[in-house]
């Protein structure tokens, strides 16, 4: 097949066995790569059955049919495991290299089962993987760790690593690639941990994809990437990447602070993102044929670190704990890449702690806006020492063990992303639904909420469901295509289409590509039903349905608006009133 590797790698630890299948054409054709392929392999091999750390949990790294292929944003790769944070599904994205590199290595996904009897890492290439001895990198941080094997293995290899945390166990431990890149989200980094694989390699044999319709493809690649270059949302990424949002969030009324207590925070502009261009800014970053360049890399004289710094970075570790000194998130970003945690899940389970401290249910001794105290408390959480070795299990289980779960902010067991939902009305439908659990990624409510789109951030409105569906999966597709989703202005379902054909030759028209869309957000839900998921864990936590105030106007969500609005999004996607795939959904499939 054009496009592909025709290559399904499978690993199995504990026996040493490494089997290589071919890719089905109709798998292809249905659920495109990526995501799409990497949930599939999971339905076949039936995950539900088995627990998040067992040897028996398996891991698949996946990738699709545009990576390679020089396009814009298309270096990009899915991992799916059972996730050890929320008891269903996990998954995760990243960009730099790996998608296109494992495409030259010769790979459309990587699956990893059982578990090594010592630390090792594998290596990926054409001709095979191979099982290495670990001894030598286990202990050490996941950026000194990349560092290491590409010595070792060349500067043009790709590499995924966990850092202490991944070995510790710690539940939303992450995997990282390029340094400052990770599969962040759902505790991937703890399946590998428990399998004691450190790190993976993927070495290139090759350096291009053939496509089924070079001139084609050419033609298209020539006109899209004017129309990107052009484009104002792409234009406003390459300018002030995500720390552009702090802005917005905090002057709108939706940048989470003192965890989840308030919408705003005193002295905002000292780590928004004109204070990062005039005093840490060293200059932009780029995924592999990126000329979006939306990473902002920042120093800090003061602690002497560099790091990709983000939106969601500057919201968990500064505003969520109070913190408006870039330094202190300079230095707990660096601590997190290197110790390899998810900066979302550990910002909020910090600051969940520090509330319930502040309440008088736990002894803490960090307060708000504490940086050395957090600092503290982040490697105590990684290395899994006194009350950081509760905290490492996260939010949902640390609340349930001191009796307070109608204070945890979660949805399923993930801890969510900067942009309340009280405040942008179409992020609590979209945290409810998300397949992952409190994601704003899965649907990108967030991005029509703050275009104002059908019906404005605070509506609930059938048209506001419809645009969350229509978003969702677009982004199923950017997943497994795979695509970027900062490109969601340009890459419409219609165009993904035309580069689909051009690579691929299959004859896809824009309304397949939504079809497929739809087709793998439901295989993500049916796999989810398979762990426990109906409509008892589509809801919202306390904490927001609870008022906040913003500029003195009291802001709230509406328990039947928002079970309204649940109730269309079942009905438009073919799913019964309790929130289970119906007949016509599962034809797709």
């Amino acid at each position: 097949m054009y496009g592909y590797s025709n290559r399904l790698v499978k690993v199995d630890l504990s026996s040493g066995k490494v089997v290589v299948e071919p890719l089905e054409v109709g798998v292809a054709r249905r659920l495109i790569g990526g995501k799409g392929l990497a949930n599939w392999l999971l339905y076949q091999y039936g995950i539900w059955r088995f627990d998040p750390l067992s040897g028996d949990n398996a891991i698949v790294f996946a990738t699709g049919p545009l990576a390679g292929s020089m396009l814009p944003m298309t270096t990009r790769a899915w991992a799916a495991f059972r996730s050890p944070l929320t008891g269903i599904l996990g998954g995760s994205n990243v960009g730099g290299t790996l998608g296109s590199v494992m495409k030259y290595a010769g790979v459309d996904a990587l699956m990893i089962v059982g578990r090594a009897e010592r630390p090792v890492y594998l290596v990926v290439r054409g001709d095979g993987v191979e099982i290495r001895d670990a001894s030598h990198i286990w202990g050490r941080d996941a950026i000194e760790t990349e560092e290491v094997l590409k010595r070792d293995h060349g500067r043009d290899a790709a590499v995924l690593a966990i850092g202490p945390a991944g070995e510790n166990l710690v539940k939303f431990a992450s995997i990282n690639h390029e340094y400052w890149r990770q599969f962040g989200r759902t505790g991937g980094g703890a399946v590998l941990g428990f399998k004691r694989v450190k790190a993976v390699v993927f070495l290139p044999v090759r350096r291009e994809v053939e496509v089924a319709r070079p001139e084609e493809f050419r033609e298209f690649a020539r006109r899209f990437v004017k129309r990107f270059v052009e484009d104002a949302g792409i234009r406003a990424y390459r300018e002030g990447g995500t720390p552009r949002l702090v802005e917005v969030a905090a002057s709108t009324g939706f940048l989470p602070s003192k965890y989840w207590a308030e919408v705003t925070i005193e002295g905002w502009e000292k780590i928004a993102w004109p204070s990062i261009r005039a005093g840490y800014f060293l200059g932009p970053g780029a995924c592999l044929h990126c000329p979006a360049a939306c990473h902002r890399l920042v120093e800090s004289k003061k602690f002497g670190v560099r790091v990709d710094l983000e939106y969601e970075t500057i919201y968990a570790l500064g505003s969520l704990l109070g913190i408006t000194d870039l330094d202190c998130i300079i230095r707990l970003n660096d601590l997190a890449d290197r110790l390899g945690m998810d900066t979302i899940s550990l910002g909020n389970v910090v600051g969940f702690a520090i509330r319930m401290a502040e309440r008088g249910a736990i002894s803490l001794g960090v307060g708000w806006g504490d940086c050395e105290g957090v600092e503290r408390l982040v490697l105590d959480i990684a290395y899994r020492r006194g009350v950081g070795d509760l905290l490492a299990e996260g939010v949902r289980a640390f609340a349930e063990r001191i009796g307070a779960l109608d204070e945890a902010v979660h949805v399923k067991g993930l801890e969510p992303a900067g942009y309340d939902p009280r405040t942008l009305r179409g992020m609590a439908l979209g945290f409810a639904v998300a397949g992952r659990g409190a994601d704003h990624l899965g649907t990108m409510a967030y991005a029509i909420d703050i275009a104002g789109r059908a019906g404005g951030r605070l509506s609930l409105s059938e048209e506001k469901v419809r645009a969350i569906i229509e978003f969702e999966n677009l982004g199923a597709v950017m997943d497994s295509a795979p695509l970027c989703k900062f490109g969601r202005s340009v890459y419409t379902f219609d165009v993904i289409a035309e580069a689909l054909r051009a690579v691929t030759g299959f004859d896809y028209t824009g309304r397949e590509v939504a079809e497929a869309g739809a087709r793998i957000v439901t295989l993500t839900r049916l796999i989810n039903v398979k762990m426990g998921v109906d409509k008892r864990a589509d809801l919202l936590p306390k904490p927001w349905l609870r008022p906040v105030k913003f500029e003195g106007v009291e802001y709230s969500i509406d328990p039947a608006e928002f079970e309204k609005a649940l109730e269309k999004y079942y009905e438009l996607r073919g799913w019964d009133k309790e929130g289970i795939p119906g007949e016509e959904a599962l034809k797709g499939l």
